[in-house]
């Protein structure tokens, strides 16, 4: 299929029609070095995460053309809805810049997931091969975004003098008896050093007030000085 599309891609007729677009839109492309994918770390890895995900996902599960079409579309769809980083001042507001944003000019709107798509022997097949796409899509979901998020805070952490809390600093601030996925964002507005010199507390701004947490129970999300 891919050697196909390439085929048709590269045709003259449509060859020629990309490069009138990619003039008109002002599009260059910027090429890495040849055989140096490190050159491009970010994207790479990324791509590396998802392939790894949907392996492990997958297992020996086959699927026809247009069902790993569609799964390849709703799960590109996921990762482009991803929070890229937080946006404005309010933490009231807590909108967050996605790749979306970039695409579409908008955050996307999907329809909600089913919580447990289980696929029912008596269904009809078109109903089955549904619930099993919506099945590998959940499962994919949810085992990325934890893998994602796990390395994000792992490496945000501030573990050393010089990665201190600063007032202005964007966190995600841990609750017990909560869902990660809901832990509040807020924003540090003020750093209570102690007698050390060390900040191991500080006083942080969320959609429900202020109030104090330490240090080890928050996870940066964007220092204030990126901004």
């Amino acid at each position: 299929m891919a050697d196909r599309q390439l085929k048709n891609l590269f045709s003259k007729p449509s060859l020629d029609k990309v490069q009138r677009t990619m003039s008109r839109h002002r599009i260059e492309w910027k090429f890495i070095t040849e055989r140096a994918p490190w050159n491009g770390g970010y994207w790479e890895r990324l791509v590396r995460s998802v392939k790894n995900t949907l392996k492990k996902i997958l297992g020996k599960t086959t699927l026809d053309e247009e069902e790993l079409t569609t799964v390849l579309c709703e799960i590109e769809a996921k990762i482009n809805a991803r929070p890229l980083t937080f946006v404005g001042d309010d933490v009231k507001d807590a909108d967050a810049l996605t790749p979306f944003h970039f695409l579409i000019g908008r955050s996307f709107v999907d329809l909600p997931m089913m919580s447990t798509p289980t696929v029912e022997e008596d269904e009809l097949p078109l109903n089955r091969k549904w619930r099993k796409r919506q099945q590998i899509i959940l499962h994919f979901w949810k085992r990325w975004r934890n893998e994602y998020v796990t390395t994000f805070v792992s490496r945000s952490k501030w573990m050393t003098k010089r990665q201190e809390p600063k007032e202005g600093d964007i966190v995600l601030v841990k609750e017990d008896n909560t869902k990660r996925e809901n832990w509040p964002i807020g924003r540090i507005t003020s750093v209570l050093p102690g007698s050390d010199g060390l900040s191991r507390t500080v006083e942080v701004k969320t959609a429900k007030g202020i109030f104090t947490r330490p240090v080890a129970r928050l996870y940066l999300l964007e220092p204030a000085n990126t901004r």
